[in-house]
């Protein structure tokens, strides 16, 4: 929870910063999904390039669902993801109720 009052919008809201220099990326409601025995685990390489788009691509075909791989890794900033970082991707078949449809 932030320090917004209680009747802000984004006060249960995800936000996105750069933890370097604070720069302000956005907002949006968070994704409420659990852990599951068809999630998948990856860990992060060199050939990832740490571009978590590149494994939204690998396991959803589409880089726009990086984000979903952020919240479920609870990453506040998805350009510093370290080499051996295992994340939990969650299944697209789970996603797409929650996102998608």
């Amino acid at each position: 929870m932030s320090d917004l009052p209680d009747i802000s919008r984004y006060n249960w809201s995800v936000f996105y910063r750069d933890s370097k220099n604070g720069d302000f990326y956005g907002t949006r409601q968070p994704l409420k999904l659990r852990e599951h025995d068809s999630d998948t685990f990856h860990v992060v390489t060199d050939t990832d390039c740490k571009r978590i788009d590149l494994i939204a691509w690998k396991y959803y075909r589409d880089v726009r669902l990086w984000w979903v791989i952020a919240e479920f890794n609870n990453i506040s900033n998805p350009l510093e993801i370290p080499t051996g970082t295992t994340l939990r991707i969650p299944s697209y078949e789970r996603i797409q109720m929650k996102v998608i449809a």
